[in-house]
């Protein structure tokens, strides 16, 4: 058995002493910082192949600007054409995927922080859309996709 993993869970086993086993392997919360405890602990090079695939799997960045009659959303795709994205809605999930292309395909990459490689990444919106209502444009490494909020005004009720 390779002893970095019996040391592992030898430290997994003293954390759980006197408490509830079970419950703090199915909660969330701990896990999260139990697996950041144990990358603290990794190699320099183990600690970056972890970070990637962390960042990997938040590929891409965004972020979402609200105002009370417009939404904004801003998708950083840097170094990626247009033709290799495709974007959906479904309700209120917003999807982009598509691929990264590595930038010089025929060299050995030493070291990168660039992604490369296929994406997919659902995006929650802040409201329910119509695919009609979104409009998207590509400008600058930066997918910008908008719509207009709709206010529905309901019947009156009389108060008796």
């Amino acid at each position: 058995m390779d002893m970095e993993k019996l040391k592992q869970w030898l430290d997994l086993a003293k954390n759980m002493q006197g408490g509830d086993f079970w419950g703090n392997i199915f909660d969330q919360e701990f896990a999260k910082q139990f697996m950041n405890d144990q990358q603290m602990k990794m190699p320099p090079a183990n600690q970056q192949m972890a970070t990637e695939a962390q960042r990997h799997h938040s590929f891409p960045n965004y972020e979402i600007l609200e105002g009370n009659e417009d939404v904004v959303v801003i998708i950083e795709l840097p170094g990626i054409i247009k033709e290799n994205i495709e974007l959906g809605i479904s309700n209120n999930i917003l999807t982009v995927k598509g691929k990264a292309m590595p930038f010089q395909p025929n060299l050995t990459t030493s070291y990168s922080e660039r992604f490369s490689g296929e994406f997919h990444r659902q995006i929650q919106l802040p409201d329910s859309v119509n695919p009609s209502d979104i409009g998207a444009k590509f400008w600058n490494g930066l997918l910008i996709v908008s719509y207009r909020r709709t206010t529905q005004v309901g019947d009156v009720i009389p108060i008796e």
